[in-house]
């Protein structure tokens, strides 16, 4: 068996990195695999050289079986970084098992074991995973991990770069095509936010996805990207909004790094309660206003491609998905993916889900109520920046919370505009009354 350290090599990852300090040894590795693939031989396992993945560490595997004809399969085995835990394991292994469940013609990685730490492993009995049965793999301290197929082609982001505008409008057209196919395959749900084990949560109101065999049941509790915890599931666009600021406040308090920032409290404390409940963004939306699947991270480097003319043999990464407001998806394209997509690829994307019936900032989706998403989203990242201290000290770390101060403070006087022309559009075209009539 041939294992490669890159890391070893001098590919050194940055301190401040999820993965600083995350390794899975060999031994692990091989008990893991003589679980699920007893029948199969290790041929080589390849580290994924620091760089190259930011929130996890991967390793790929690949196997050989002879007996009784020889087959090849390949692997990745997905280390959580530091900063996460068994929700982000509970989160990812569940959106793949309903992927497979509701929409298996979907090119996506398929679970074949998970471990929320490390120690206790979940295996689908004979591939099915409406049956698991459980194995002690480790009693050491590894990070909780995933155990999946490895889905074949290189990332669109390797790839764009050398790549024609037809080529890339073909690739857009297929990623539309797959994103329209989740949305219908999955039901759109009542609640908000990522999926967690519902036997992990012991609560009365969860919500069983599982109707087509994905398994275990599974709720929707909690936004993973931003570390927010509820007793309670989201049930309004308005709560999710709220929350996520009201988080972004307390993070704001209790983090040093960000206690220069801490003039910023009243001002969007007022903004919540006087603001956020009376945009066009939240009232168009009724408290049952159903959630869509987004996968959240819908970047090229998480969609992989293959041949000539370009074929999108997969997505991956779904990490971060769940349930969200219908323009979330779009929205995290722009404001924390802005510029990644390759404009020929993203026009023929937003093209193709017209032509399905989604609607996007492009079409079916009004202007005003577009830039309130947008605004909304730049100002919950910055009033306390998940990106800082990151490699920032000093003068440089000072300087980049004084723009993210800025941005919250133009964030909220845009949305306070929008407002202020909504009012007075409302006055210019009021519907007249009898007493005004008279």
């Amino acid at each position: 068996m041939e294992i490669e350290n890159p890391t070893a090599q001098g590919h050194r990852t940055p301190p401040h990195h999820p993965i600083f300090g995350v390794h899975v040894d060999k031994g692990s590795i091989r008990h893991v695999i003589e679980i699920v693939f007893s029948d199969y031989e290790i041929r080589s396992i390849h580290e994924l050289p620091s760089g190259e993945s930011y929130n996890n560490r991967i390793y790929f595997i690949d196997l050989r079986q002879t007996q009784p004809y020889e087959i090849e399969l390949n692997l990745v085995l997905k280390v959580n970084g530091r900063f996460f835990g068994a929700d982000k394991i509970q989160n990812e292994v569940g959106g793949l098992l309903l992927l497979e469940a509701t929409c298996p013609s979907i090119p996506a990685p398929r679970i074949r074991a998970w471990s929320e730490d490390g120690r206790l492993a979940w295996v689908p009995h004979g591939g099915r995973p409406g049956t698991l049965e459980k194995h002690i793999v480790n009693a050491g301290k590894t990070p909780g991990w995933i155990l999946m197929t490895r889905v074949p082609g290189e990332r669109l982001e390797q790839l764009h770069g050398t790549l024609g505008e037809a080529d890339l409008r073909l690739v857009g057209t297929q990623v539309a095509e797959i994103v329209a196919g989740w949305r219908r395959g999955i039901t759109p749900q009542r609640y908000c936010g990522n999926l967690r084990f519902s036997e992990t949560l012991k609560s009365d109101d969860t919500v069983d996805l599982a109707g087509k065999g994905a398994c275990p049941d599974l709720a929707i509790r909690g936004v993973l990207g931003d570390d927010i915890k509820t007793s309670q599931p989201i049930d309004s666009v308005l709560s999710y909004y709220k929350i996520g600021l009201e988080h972004r406040l307390c993070e704001l308090q209790s983090q040093d790094v960000y206690a220069p920032n801490r003039a910023i409290t009243p001002m969007v404390e007022a903004f919540i309660n006087e603001t956020l409940p009376h945009l066009a963004l939240v009232r168009s939306s009724s408290d049952a206003e159903p959630f869509v699947f987004t996968h959240y991270d819908l970047s090229p480097r998480n969609v992989l491609v293959t041949g000539s003319p370009p074929v999108v043999s997969g997505v991956v990464d779904f990490e971060f998905s769940g349930f969200f407001p219908t323009l979330d998806e779009f929205v995290n394209d722009y404001v924390d993916n802005g510029g990644d997509w390759p404009a020929a690829a993203y026009k023929a994307y937003l093209d193709r889900l017209r032509e399905l019936g989604v609607s996007t900032p492009a079409s079916g989706v009004d202007e005003r109520t577009w830039n309130q998403a947008v605004s909304l989203g730049k100002l919950k990242d910055n009033v306390a920046p998940w990106w800082l201290p990151g490699p920032y000290k000093g003068e440089e770390l000072l300087a980049k919370l004084r723009q993210a101060e800025e941005v919250v403070g133009d964030m909220i006087s845009k949305l306070k505009a929008t407002m202020s022309l909504e009012a007075s559009m409302s006055d210019v075209f009021a519907v007249p009354t009898k007493t005004s009539l008279n």
